[in-house]
Parts: structure tokens; C-alpha cells; sequence
């Protein structure tokens, strides 16, 4: 709309000046053009590399998934927290809210644990880092009901598995950057 709006103007200036301002105009506005093109990957890439690893693989992970996936969060002590918090989330309104004892529960035996929520079902399990130690938490949450719990605990550990492979270390999960 911006760009019309200058095109626009040099067209109306056009009739007023001589062709030598038009068409300086002209390619003024095809630079413009072609910057603003060109800025609007770099400003998302901009806003991507601001975001924390953790985050990045929550957005990228469940993208991968939907529409069976519908939340994907992960918990965990952070370097500003002494507790454990949830710190990515596909819903960013529960970031650094405070875990539950019941999910500190499953990173602490390793036990993972299923909820069936009317038509959906929600997945707790330890979070791993690529060389298997435990980092947090996951959970998941999928578009499946009762009598689909195979599927939902076959895709939460498909998801934990992808996680864990693109997590180096604990530290890496709250840096920001590519």
C-alpha cells in the first residue's frame, strides 16, 4: 500500500516536473521496492534469531505436527530461575508460569504420564538432550480421545525423540540464535 501510494505520487509529480526528477523518481522508488522486498525475510530471520533454541524447536516441532499436535510446552530450570518454569511454549501466555509438583513428579521417577481430557490427551515426559540426560520436561498435547492412547503416547515419544536429537546440551536450550 505504502509503495502504490509513492508510485502514485511520482506519477502525479510526473505531469508538474521534467523527465530527468521522473525518472530519477522512478528508480527511486524501484530501489525502495526492492529493499522492501528484500527486508522482509531479514526482519522475520531477525526475529527468528532473537528467539531461544528452546522456543525454535517448540515452533518448528509443532508445525511438523498439526493438526494432531494442538500444545507442545517445555519445562525446566532456567539460568534466571530457581525454579522450574515452563519456558517455550506454542502458547506463549504460559511462559514462566511455574511447573506443578505433579510434573516435577515425572521428570524426577522418569515415569511418563498420559491425561485424557474429554477429546484431547495431554503427554508428560522427561525432556533429553542428544546424549540422553534430562533437561526438563515435555508436554504434549494431541487432538486424539479415548481409545486412541497408542497413538497419542507413539507420537509423544516420536516428538520427544526429535527434540532431543536437536538439543546439544541444557545451557544451548535458553541462547539465542541459529
Amino acid at each position: 500500500m505504502f509503495l502504490l501510494q509513492r508510485v502514485r505520487n511520482a506519477i502525479v509529480t510526473s505531469r508538474i516536473v521534467g523527465p530527468k526528477l521522473v525518472t530519477c523518481a522512478l528508480v527511486t522508488i524501484a530501489v525502495l521496492a526492492l529493499a522492501e522486498l528484500l527486508a522482509g525475510p531479514l526482519r522475520a530471520q531477525d526475529q527468528d534469531s532473537k528467539k531461544l533454541l528452546g522456543q525454535r524447536l517448540v515452533d518448528e516441532v509443532a508445525a511438523k505436527h498439526k493438526p494432531d499436535l494442538i500444545y507442545l510446552g517445555l519445562h525446566g530450570k532456567t539460568p534466571k530461575s530457581k525454579n522450574s518454569v515452563i519456558f517455550a511454549s506454542t502458547d506463549s501466555g504460559k511462559i514462566g508460569k511455574k511447573s506443578s509438583c505433579a510434573d516435577l513428579h515425572v521428570v524426577e521417577k522418569g515415569i511418563p504420564v498420559m491425561e485424557m481430557k474429554g477429546k484431547s490427551t495431554t503427554v508428560l515426559e522427561r525432556l533429553l538432550d542428544s546424549s540422553g540426560h534430562t533437561v526438563g520436561l515435555i508436554v504434549v498435547g494431541f487432538n486424539y480421545s479415548d481409545g486412541q492412547e497408542s497413538e497419542a503416547a507413539k507420537l509423544a515419544k516420536q516428538v520427544g525423540e526429535e527434540l532431543a536429537q536437536q538439543i546439544p546440551t541444557k545451557n544451548k536450550l535458553f541462547e539465542a540464535g541459529k
